[in-house]
């Protein structure tokens, strides 16, 4: 059994992908992604267009396996569709593609290689509209800023596109759900540092207690959903999309306890799920925070990421587990002690990073020329550093110790070697110790030697094993 979501009236269809679930036809929404990772250091404007291409979505709901035709306007060779540990295989016929999904989850389709891919948003059922505060029903909605209170609950129906921004500032028992869209795109960057008002999708101060489920976030002008001093704020199902713009970061949490992120979509030109401290918010450290069962597409930086800001005393119980990262720019997996942070018992579990020969290389642009970069780059796949940088704020060096890096299974095109990794401390009082990798693959081959895991250290890291 599926569900289709409406289609909002006047929003634009795509051009690209006819799609049929189940023999049904199911137009699809559009987002603007970055077509090349081609980047800057905020200068003071914008991105420009020419960077950046059209892609498809769509989003319904599914209580077990449906069948889907995808079609294109020309003829294609291969169709790939992640993550691949579904081991779905399409059926490519001329324009048309056909193939099962196994029920709900996050994926992307793409043929003859990842550029305007079609992304796939499945849910497990409708979302209930159950009484909220603040409703917006199926359709266009320009909503400009939208600030939540105590107890108040937010509802964005399936087939809703709602153009504005969110606000929760020292609030406890708020909830943010539904199948809908939030469109950050009539804003923009105002400041630069990313996290002040009136930027990005969501901002949540101080507050405890929120739970944003369903929703997909599209285009935010900065980071995209970003938490400050807050804790029990937790995201399940959201899908974020369409972030082109320069630090477009998807979910950052900043100096916050006891949240999560799971069962969730990230595509994001930038750092997509990231664990920050930064001044001014230091007073509280991090702990206990997990990211669970996300899809994970980063179109530049990395994937699952620490810092580069760490303004805390302590950062610990920190988990990725269970996670698909189906395209990086960097680096896939990174713990960027930039401050003063003392990093401990973190813990990287049952990854599935996936590289492939069409990957294009990350480059910064000092010039306004074309983009010059070549296929065929692969990410790093994990970092550990100690360092003060151009993002640090205390400018004094924090250590790292008890990480864990385990079950992790690495799928690469035929050619393509072991990706390297990188554990590099500073001085003698600013280590890094006790990093365990264990049962890491790839291509299905176990790695059994810090030589096969092509990890690079210095003298200032102590105790990394491979088992």
């Amino acid at each position: 059994m599926f569900t289709l979501y409406p289609h909002p009236e006047n929003e634009p269809v795509s051009a690209v992908h006819s799609v049929t679930v189940g023999g049904v036809s199911a137009p699809c929404m559009t987002a603007r992604v970055s077509a090349m990772p081609y980047n800057r250091v905020w200068p003071g404007f914008q991105r420009g267009k020419d960077q950046t291409e059209m892609a498809s979505f769509l989003n319904f709901a599914a209580d077990g396996p449906v069948e889907l035709t995808v079609t294109w306007p020309k003829d294609i060779e291969s169709v790939v569709v992640r993550p691949l540990r579904h081991g779905i295989k399409p059926v490519v016929e001329g324009r048309c593609a056909r193939f099962t999904l196994p029920g709900a989850g996050q994926y992307t389709v793409e043929a003859d290689g990842p550029s305007q891919a079609l992304h796939l948003f499945v849910d497990p059922a409708v979302p209930a509209a159950e009484e909220a505060s603040i409703s917006f029903a199926p359709g266009v909605h320009d909503a400009g800023h939208i600030d939540l209170a105590s107890g108040e609950s937010l509802y964005i129906a399936p087939g809703a596109v709602v153009y504005g921004q969110l606000n929760v500032a020292d609030a406890e028992n708020v909830r943010i759900y539904g199948g809908g869209i939030l469109d950050n795109s009539r804003f923009e960057r105002m400041d630069e540092r990313c996290v002040d008002f009136p930027n990005g999708c969501m901002k949540i101060h101080r507050s405890r207690n929120v739970r944003v489920e369903g929703i997909t976030f599209r285009d935010s002008a900065t980071w995209t959903a970003t938490i400050f001093n807050s804790e029990e704020v937790h995201f399940d199902r959201v899908k974020l999309i369409g972030m082109w713009r320069y630090n477009a970061d998807g979910i950052d949490f900043v100096n916050c306890r006891h949240c999560s992120v799971r069962n969730s979509f990230l595509r994001n030109f930038d750092d997509c799920v990231v664990i920050k401290g930064l001044k001014g918010w230091d007073h509280q450290n991090v702990s206990d925070i997990h990211t669970e069962g996300c899809v994970v597409w980063c179109d530049w930086g990395r994937n699952l990421e620490f810092g580069a800001e760490t303004c805390a005393d302590h950062y610990d119980r920190i988990t990725f587990r269970d996670c698909d990262l189906i395209h990086g720019a960097h680096i896939m997996m990174d713990i960027q002690n930039g401050d003063r942070a003392e990093v401990r018992d973190v813990l990287f579990s049952d990854i599935r990073v996936e590289y492939n020969l069409r990957e294009p290389q990350p480059i910064y642009q000092n010039h306004e020329v074309p983009y010059p970069g070549t296929p065929g780059y692969m990410p790093r796949l994990f970092l550990a550093e100690n360092y003060c940088g151009v993002w640090s704020q205390d400018n004094i060096l924090g250590n790292i110790e008890g990480v864990r890096v385990e079950n992790i299974q690495i799928f690469a095109d035929e050619g393509m070697e072991m990706p390297q990794s990188i554990i590099r401390g500073k001085t003698e009082e600013s280590f890094i110790r006790d990093v365990a990798f264990k049962n890491i693959t790839f291509n299905g081959k176990k790695i059994e030697t810090l030589e096969e895991l092509n990890l690079r250290t210095n003298e200032f890291v102590e105790n990394v094993t491979v088992e």
